[in-house]
């Protein structure tokens, strides 16, 4: 009987273990990306929160003004803005990569919708943004930031 006690109190502590080992495994699943400023080409605003492979929050991507000269390689004069919702990400390392559903405003008046995937790297600040719109993929350039951050906590 005592050696039935022993296990039986051993289990419960290797359980209790267990359990506390697991819980900053489960508080750390959840990640944030945020952050903004003046890119290459571009101003951009990440607030994506991470949990597991989905994702929420936006982001928001503007060319307009000093980043005109991209515009007329997409037929546009005056701006294009890509905001996003993400639904799903990873995290490997310094780098995030999150995709969603968005729309595209284009000269302030033609809005469509899209899909976007957005590579960003932490450690580098680079971050690339590709839009699918009416099945047709669009990468945008690698950009990287100018001033300003993101940051992943």
């Amino acid at each position: 009987m005592a050696k039935a006690m022993t296990k039986a109190v051993l289990a419960s502590g290797l359980a209790v273990l267990l359990l506390i080992a697991a819980a900053p495994v489960a508080a750390a699943s959840s990640r944030h990306l945020s952050g903004g400023g003046t890119a290459t080409i571009s101003q951009v605003a990440f607030n994506v929160t991470i949990e597991g492979s989905g994702a929420s929050g936006s982001f928001n991507c503007l060319m307009a003004g000093r980043s005109a000269w991209v515009l007329p390689a997409f037929g546009l004069s005056h701006l294009m803005k890509v905001q996003a919702q993400p639904t799903a990400a990873t995290v490997t390392g310094t780098i995030v990569h999150f995709s969603g559903p968005g729309f595209l405003i284009m000269d302030g008046s033609k809005t469509q919708p899209i899909h976007v995937s957005v590579l960003a790297d932490v450690a580098t600040q680079h971050f690339q943004l590709t839009v699918v719109v009416g099945g047709v993929t669009m990468p945008m350039p690698d950009e990287h930031m100018l001033t300003g951050h993101f940051e992943l906590r």
